[in-house]
């Protein structure tokens, strides 16, 4: 245990890490939680739900189809 706390210590912020600031207002808070642009590039993935319309836009495409494959309740209700 002692270890960890002291690399947390030693740990700097030039390290890539941003210091954490206490919000001072509700929408600092609300600001905290949502999610910055560079978070959300996901969104501009053309995401298709037939699979066989996305594999022939794939090959006329030249590019490869990433699959989604989930088994179980999508919220995690299992």
């Amino acid at each position: 245990m002692l270890p960890l706390f002291a690399a947390l210590l030693l740990h700097s912020p030039a390290a890539g890490v941003l210091p954490v600031v206490a919000p001072r207002t509700l929408n600092d808070k609300i600001a905290a939680v949502l999610p910055r642009p560079d978070e959300e590039k996901w969104r501009t993935v053309g995401w298709r739900v037939n699979l066989m319309a996305a594999r022939d836009e794939a090959q006329h495409a030249r590019k490869p189809v990433f699959l989604w494959i989930m088994v179980g309740n999508p919220q995690g209700c299992t």
